[in-house]
């Protein structure tokens, strides 16, 4: 035994020597009622449950701002006593539950003291959440209308490998369709009663009798598989993650060149989101992520050789407890900067702008794109003709012609 912890004592520490200079958060929002509800759901009425439907709980709230204090705890170097804009970026999609998550977590994280104290009844401060409308944000949201994924998708979802997945659960879906009354087609839907009957059971509402046959066994399977399908293929994950790993990185790079003070980002998102970069990276493990489960991407630098390291870490748990260590495949638990940055390039050099918005026109139709075209030469021609006869008005006497101005005119009209 003394001779292993001596042979313990001489081993370097994996991590002694490297500092966190920067962390990237996501997480999902705290506890909820149900999104909705279906057909012969015995819960239905909004009116029994503690908040409209799709709303964060006080027990949400309570389970940010515990997050928040935690988070502070972890990362002393990373977040200041007093809150800094410089320092710290908070964004959130465009839902009640997740804006209201990231309020509740940057107020575990930043108690007002000394002169940040704006009133002493209330100890709380203010925190920048930022946040665009979901149709228009495919970095947090991921929902931004995109042509070519849609495609990707669609013919994912016609492919033999989707098919047979999805026959293996055919006659569960069909007796969940007959008991809940909704139409039950894909793992999409099935993860959607599952996530009822889940909420429900938090709130202690009694299930139905026809549920004891399939939940939560036999629907966890495909209900935690749907994480999968909207990143299911190379293409999928470049337009679906793409645009947020970029924004991650490139933060990083930012700060490794020593243009950015920025030492914290966090992102308040969905199980959809944690479920999405998960099957991006390739470490998605079928597991359904709850309430509050978080990514975090730090970056480390090494203090005597100067070099960059990417770590991941993960926590699919309600409860505060210390994050795993993700092992990025092809690369390790302590990644390369650079090395990451090459495993990743399908995601890291997506141009989401040209390769989604370049589709619009063709969307459009042929005879629409003909129409726009005819109405811009119309247009342009009726141009030039009223400045032709303005022009040869003033020059044939008609008004006084200030000679400086004609001089100014653009000899490409005098030609069209």
């Amino acid at each position: 035994m003394d001779i292993f912890l001596v042979l313990l004592l001489l081993m370097p520490p994996a991590y002694g020597e490297k500092t966190i200079k920067y962390a990237a958060v996501i997480y999902r929002h705290g506890d909820r009622t149900t999104v909705d509800s279906y057909p012969n759901d015995p819960w239905k009425d909004e009116s029994l449950w503690p908040e409209p439907f799709g709303q964060l709980t006080n027990t949400g709230k309570r389970q940010h701002y515990k997050f928040g204090k935690w988070l502070r705890v972890k990362y002393p170097t990373l977040i200041s006593e007093k809150y800094d804009a410089k320092e710290v970026y908070i964004r959130s999609t465009d839902v009640d539950r997740t804006l209201m998550s990231a309020q509740a977590n940057a107020a575990g994280m930043y108690p007002p003291s000394g002169d940040a104290v704006w009133n002493p009844n209330l100890l709380w401060q203010p925190i920048p959440v930022h946040t665009l409308p979901e149709k228009w944000d495919q970095i947090l949201a991921m929902k931004r209308k995109c042509v070519p994924y849609d495609q990707e998708k669609q013919r994912y979802m016609n492919s033999v490998t989707y098919k047979e997945k999805l026959e293996k659960y055919q006659s569960l879906m069909e007796y969940t369709t007959v008991n809940s009354g909704k139409k039950i087609k894909n793992f999409e839907d099935i993860n959607d009663i599952y996530n009822i009957l889940y909420v429900e059971t938090l709130y202690n509402f009694s299930l139905p009798k026809w549920t004891t046959a399939v939940y939560p066994e036999k629907l966890r399977e495909p209900a935690c598989y749907s994480f999968k399908v909207a990143t299911a293929t190379p293409l999928m994950s470049r337009l679906m993650v793409g645009p947020l790993l970029q924004e991650i990185v490139g933060k990083m790079k930012m700060i490794i060149k020593g243009l950015q003070p920025l030492k914290l980002a966090i992102y308040s998102g969905h199980d959809f989101t944690i479920g999405n970069i998960l099957n991006s990276i390739g470490v998605y493990d079928g597991n359904c992520p709850v309430y509050t489960a978080t990514i975090i991407f730090e970056l480390l630098e090494d203090v005597d050789t100067n070099e960059y390291f990417i770590r991941m870490l993960y926590r699919n748990s309600i409860e505060l407890i210390e994050p795993v260590v993700i092992y990025i495949p092809r690369c390790g638990k302590l990644c390369k900067y650079q090395r990451f940055i090459e495993l990743y390039e399908n995601l890291l050099t997506v141009d989401w702008d040209h390769e989604c918005e370049k589709q619009i026109l063709p969307t459009l139709g042929i005879a629409s794109v003909v129409g726009i075209v005819i109405f811009v030469v119309i247009v342009k021609k009726l141009y030039s003709r009223r400045m032709h006869e303005s022009i040869y008005s003033a020059i044939s006497g008609g008004d006084k012609i200030n000679k400086s101005k004609i001089m100014k005119i653009d000899p490409a009209v005098l030609e069209a």
